[in-house]
């Protein structure tokens, strides 16, 4: 007998298009789906249609059952303690100041005893290793732990069913990782039925036992992995979201045809396994998979004596000296950063969660001041900034109202500002007001609403010794380049929609396109792909493709090591308060076992530099 069952289920939105249509789904207990689509194809409706609690407003048709029962109808207590929900953003579920009492929390609300309480909280810290962080801030966990311990608060009221909603988005490699062993767990050893959404399913595909691909709220394909492979590898649109290593088997299987017998790979055992094979075959006929001439790993310690000579002729737009900064004198999280940016280039900045990689792109971007050490900015330089959370940006009812608000007020708003914090507004100081302290946060608040502000001298000192940066309107966009960027990113049926109705790939592209509007000589992005669908993803790089042959530098942090990979060209790891390495990616990541990329994984042995499908594509020319 199904768990869920969905007949014939449809919905739509108030005054829009259905959101779902005609979904026909069965998921039996102790199965893990995973759910898989653009954005904006209706996965993340689909899932809070089944948690009452949050079940979105708006008209539906046909039926969802849960355990043989219209869901509709289910009691209140049995949907919060047998459904739980966990939300994409770790702490948007937070409600408490330390683990202990967000563990306990839903066991108080549900009425439970005392005793009741402290035995399923003491076995599921115990369980998960949480016991040593009961009395722990939950603002000073990791993302990787926030997120565990929001999945042990839905684990302690002894879920059926658990609906999660992209779980690893805000993860690193290493963390995400970490967190889906134990949902793997939860699901092999409890037999908890899992319904997830992700657009990052390497690590997740090899142990779901149901894809299901939605296009336009409607299910496209719904099957097991392996065999799902097969119908997706000929889509042109479902083929970018299969495994890496699934995709180099589909390309080497065209050259070589007895691959077609072998079983699909799902892992990177699996994988090179089939390489193995392959390459056993290619010997008999006195060839093999190995290039022909391969260079070893870049040593890290000749990086800064070849980057010296290669970057000594650049231009430099920015560069930052012995940056130093701590939010608690504590716990220091920069220390002595040395960095150039230069015109035209794509940096992506890495590191694990909590490492100083938005710390480091908001100084950068002149949002926050260093404590010791100093941001020089080339003249007249115009900086564009994304918030990793894109509804800090959203201010206006609809998307075209958030693209139109710069075609008028924004002088007059960029005036008001600069003469409360005693400017003029256009970059120059007519007196110094520090007697005032609600200046710097009426000029914070400026910065994060509009994300761009033009330097107006040739070295604009930041450091916290230093007068006020200036900001500048640049209204230069035109109306055929506002509208070429809204079609380029696929927003043009969005444009009536509130951006808080959007999904969270759409409110992506939403913020990325208001601060290309500005038409910045830098653009600082705080995590862009998160949310964002791999078909997105190839947009979007064209797109920063073709700005950076106009001269667009960008600069953003990551944790989406394969997309940093494939379009950067060069990369800095963080560690420890510092620039562990600063080099072009695939000498980032061809050195590395873990922290690198799965194709990276897969064909390191017979392609030690590989990173990158590009890379394999070339080199085995398939």
């Amino acid at each position: 007998m199904s768990l869920i069952k969905f007949e014939d289920f449809s919905f739509r939105y108030s005054h829009h298009e259905n959101a779902l249509s005609d979904i026909n789904l069965e998921v039996r207990e102790g199965e893990f789906v995973l759910l898989c689509g653009p954005s904006g194809s209706g996965k993340t409706t689909l899932l809070a249609n089944l948690k009452n609690e949050i079940r979105p407003v708006g008209n539906s048709e046909g039926s969802i059952y849960y355990d043989g029962k219209n869901i509709g109808d289910m009691e209140d207590e049995r949907s919060a303690s047998e459904i739980g929900f966990l939300f994409q953003n770790p702490e948007d579920q937070m409600v408490s100041d330390n683990v202990l009492q967000e563990i306990a929390f839903p066991l108080e609300n549900m009425g439970l005893s005392t005793g009741e309480i402290r035995n399923r909280v003491a076995e599921m810290t115990a369980f998960f290793g949480l016991d040593k962080y009961l009395y722990r801030n939950v603002n000073e966990l990791s993302g990787g732990q926030k997120q565990l311990v929001n999945l042990c608060s839905l684990l302690v009221l002894k879920p059926r069913l658990l609906l999660l909603d992209e779980p690893t988005s805000q993860l690193d490699p290493i963390a995400a990782y970490d967190f889906l062993s134990i949902l793997r767990r939860l699901n092999e050893e409890f037999s908890i039925t899992i319904i997830a959404t992700e657009h990052k399913i390497d690590n997740m595909f090899p142990f779901i036992d149901k894809a299901v691909f939605l296009k336009d709220g409607c299910i496209q394909y719904s099957d097991k992995p392996r065999n799902i492979c097969s119908k997706a590898w000929t889509d042109n649109i479902f083929s970018n979201y299969l495994p890496y290593v699934t995709r180099i088997n589909f390309l080497l299987q065209s050259k070589y045809d007895f691959l077609g017998e072998m079983n699909i790979p799902l892992n990177i055992r699996e994988g090179r396994a089939n390489l193995n094979l392959l390459n056993n075959e290619l010997k008999k006929s006195q060839t093999s998979l190995s290039k022909v001439e391969s260079k070893p790993p870049l040593d890290y310690g000749e990086y800064e004596n070849r980057l010296s000579t290669i970057e000594s002729s650049k231009n430099h737009l920015l560069s930052c000296e012995d940056i130093w900064f701590g939010y608690v004198q504590e716990h220091i999280v920069l220390k002595g950063i040395f960095l150039d940016i230069n015109q035209g280039e794509f940096l992506s900045i890495l590191g694990g969660n909590g490492t100083g990689k938005t710390t480091l792109l908001q100084i950068l971007a002149g949002l926050m001041k260093p404590k010791k050490g100093k941001v020089n900015y080339k003249k007249d330089l115009n900086l564009g900034y994304v918030h990793q959370n894109p509804m800090i940006h959203f201010r206006q009812e609809t998307v075209r109202d958030e693209f139109s608000e710069f075609s008028s007020g924004f002088k007059e708003a960029c005036s008001t500002i600069g003469k409360a914090n005693g400017t003029n507004g256009i970059g120059e100081n007519n007196k110094k007001s520090d007697d005032n302290p609600i200046n710097e946060n009426k000029l914070n608040f400026f910065k994060s609403v509009f994300r761009s502000w033009k330097s107006s001298d040739i070295a604009v000192n930041t450091s916290s010794n230093a007068s006020t940066l200036n900001f500048e309107s640049r209204l230069v966009i035109s109306e055929d380049e506002k509208q070429g960027l809204i079609e380029v990113f696929g927003l043009s049926n969005l444009l009536d929609k509130h951006p808080y109705d959007c999904s969270g790939g759409e409110q992506q592209k939403i913020a990325i396109v208001k601060a290309l509007l500005t038409k910045p000589d830098i653009l600082f992005l705080d995590e862009p792909t998160k949310g964002i669908d791999p078909v997105s993803k190839l947009h979007l790089a064209d797109l920063m493709k073709k700005l950076q042959k106009e001269g667009l530098s960008i600069v953003m942090t990551t944790h989406d090591i394969d997309f940093a990979a494939e379009y950067s060209q060069r990369c800095i790891l963080i560690f420890d308060g510092g620039i562990q390495i600063d080099d072009n990616p695939r000498a980032v990541f061809s050195n590395n076992n873990f922290y690198t990329t799965f194709v990276n994984r897969m064909v390191k042995d017979y392609l030690p530099d590989g990173v990158t499908l590009s890379d394999v594509k070339n080199e085995w020319a398939v």
